[in-house]
């Protein structure tokens, strides 16, 4: 992640923090205004005080009623004071989360219209961090930096105003230490751009890692990798702990000295106010005066300061939620294209996921509608590929691919999910209901369309042996259901979407023989009267597909029947082979564990 400097970086977060600004300007203006009269009450009480000592240094009687009205206003300051900013901190506090939540929303919108590719090269880390951490900057920015920065902003301009009204001398005493501070503290955060990005990017990389090791917890137990995902997670959190770490001792020099200075004005006051007092220049209530001013005076610069430093995260966090949020979205022509038969063509089609690196190299398939197309083919030949591109994950580099006869590219987005169904190798089910995850293209369905789906996908049966039936919660990413009944479910949900094309993506691939059984009903089911694109795994599930194209390094090598295709004895014929192989193999071992039992 490349810095930028102070002046010329954070152009787009800044620009971002000042339209949240401007849609809650009225409600932060009256928090503003009610810190300043907050402030203004806060410095009563010194006022106050003040009195108190002329009246006891000028008065050889003191009234005993005066003193007790100077208490009272003091303590009745205070109260208002108290009072007004939690008024002020309560409004800012109702603005921040408007907008925490005006900003989140914007995050989930953006994303869900980005291409796939760039969500995916964001990783769910780096977007789950602008989404709660930087976000939750920006509202701690609203809700507590900008009434507190304005109330100590104003009590500096007023003390130092008030100050120069009572003794100029005294007052350039008081605040002679503030440009030597300001040097010391433009040394602390000389390269705090470079600071920034590094402790960002570290925590972007850690939030990766974390993520990861939590999602994908069960393979990691499964195949006792917990010493080496831990270490991959423990190394990205110790990266970002010495970033900061690094960070701070980069800031420790100047800030000490920053911090020190800031601290010894009243011992700069002191001596200057004791001179001028013997010489007679200041009598002991303004000496007093000065004393109890001096002692509060850099608080609230100091206070400013630490807020400059929180500043800088803020907008470099503002910057990288700017640059997701001004992200092209997938291109849309919002125009609903009248489609002809629900056929699928790709019609010489290149893509590749990185410049250097081709998945699909001049690749043209034809599905017939209301038929059954299979595109099979070694690891990594680009089956997969094909199903994201007919599906719009990505767009193509070169040629198109057709759904009714337009080009993805020429519909509306939603005309094309309107018309696509995808089942995917691994489904996700959301942390809700069995219902709802069913009725999720289409929530308003009733129970009988939702059970006839579910039949006929082989799944109701099932659902209903759950504890609540179709109202049972299936835990994060469906985790209380097994892999064929997840399956199962998101091919119901397929049924209920009604889409007149189906894409299958490796459906049948981890499932045990009585999952894949079930599972190939409930395609055959989901095959009638539907344009199906199958891209498979097991050659033994689409044997008896209309056409069968085979890939191999991203190119079309063959296409056919599946009996035309063995007897050429190509490339598909040498993976038929070598399923079967493996068939007789798994048999063969299932033959020998009989004969142990027996």
């Amino acid at each position: 992640m490349a810095a930028g400097t102070d002046t010329d970086a954070g152009g787009g977060g800044r620009e971002l923090l000042r339209s949240l600004v401007r849609a809650q300007r009225g409600r932060l203006a009256s928090a503003v205004l009610l810190a300043v009269v907050a402030v203004a009450c806060q410095l009563v009480p010194y006022l106050m005080a003040y009195r108190v000592a002329v009246e006891l240094v000028t008065e050889a009687a003191p009234d005993g009623g005066s003193l007790i009205r100077y208490a009272v206003v003091a303590l009745v300051a205070i109260a208002a004071g108290t009072a007004l900013m939690g008024g002020a901190l309560a409004i800012s506090h109702v603005c921040a989360y408007w907008l925490l939540y005006r900003l989140r929303q914007r995050i989930a919108e953006r994303v869900s219209v980005l291409p796939l590719g760039e969500v995916t090269r964001r990783g769910s880390g780096g977007v789950g961090k602008l989404a709660m951490e930087d976000v939750e900057r920006i509202e701690v920015f609203v809700a507590h930096m900008l009434p507190d920065a304005v109330a100590a902003l104003t009590v500096v301009a007023a003390t130092t105003v008030w100050l120069f009204v009572i003794d100029w001398r005294l007052a350039v005493a008081a605040v002679a230490v503030v440009p030597l501070a300001m040097l010391a503290m433009r040394h602390a955060t000389r390269g705090s751009g470079a600071w920034v990005a590094q402790w960002h990017g570290a925590g972007m990389a850690m939030n990766q890692a974390v993520t990861e090791f939590l999602h994908g917890i069960k393979a990691v137990k499964v195949f006792n990798r917990q010493t080496d995902t831990v270490a991959r997670a423990t190394d990205a959190v110790r990266r970002y702990v010495d970033s900061e770490t690094r960070w701070g001792l980069a800031f420790l020099p100047g800030g000490a000295a920053y911090f020190t200075i800031m601290a010894a004005n009243v011992a700069v006051v002191v001596p200057v106010g004791l001179w001028l007092y013997r010489d007679g220049a200041v009598d002991v209530p303004t000496l007093l005066l000065f004393l109890l001013l001096a002692l509060g005076y850099t608080g609230p610069l100091t206070k400013l300061t630490g807020y400059s430093s929180q500043l800088r995260q803020v907008r470099f966090g503002a910057d990288e939620i700017a640059a997701l949020l001004d992200s092209p979205a997938l291109p849309d022509t919002a125009r609903r294209a009248p489609l002809g038969p629900a056929s699928v063509e790709l019609a010489d089609v290149s893509f590749g996921y990185t410049p250097d690196r081709r998945a699909l190299d001049g690749v043209s398939i034809h599905a017939e509608a209301g038929r059954v197309t299979a595109v099979v083919g070694p690891s990594g030949s680009g089956k997969s590929t094909v199903a994201r591109l007919v599906s719009r994950f990505f767009d193509v580099d070169a040629g198109s691919v057709r759904v009714g006869g337009v080009d993805v590219r020429d519909m509306a987005v939603d005309q094309l999910m309107d018309t696509v169904a995808v089942v995917f190798q691994d489904p996700f089910l959301f942390h809700d209901t069995v219902r709802a995850n069913l009725t999720l293209g289409r929530p308003d369905l009733d129970d009988e369309t939702v059970h006839r789906a579910a039949r006929a996908a082989r799944c109701h049966d099932f659902i209903l042996a759950l504890p609540q039936g179709y109202d049972t919660v299936v835990g994060e990413r469906g985790a209380t259901l097994s892999g064929g009944e997840r399956q199962r479910i998101s091919i119901a949900r397929a049924l209920l979407k009604d889409a007149p094309v189906v894409v299958l993506d490796e459906a049948t691939a981890s499932t045990d023989p009585e999952n894949e059984i079930a599972i190939q009903q409930a395609v055959a089911n989901l095959a009638t009267g539907r344009t199906l694109l199958v891209i498979a795994h097991r050659l033994s599930t689409i044997r008896d597909a209309d056409r069968i194209v085979v890939l191999t390094d991203g190119q079309v090598v063959e296409t056919g029947r599946h009996d035309d295709l063995v007897t050429a004895d190509g490339t598909y014929a040498r993976l038929w082979a070598d399923a079967t192989t493996s068939a007789r193999w798994s048999l063969g071992a299932s033959d020998e564990r009989s004969g142990a039992r027996g």
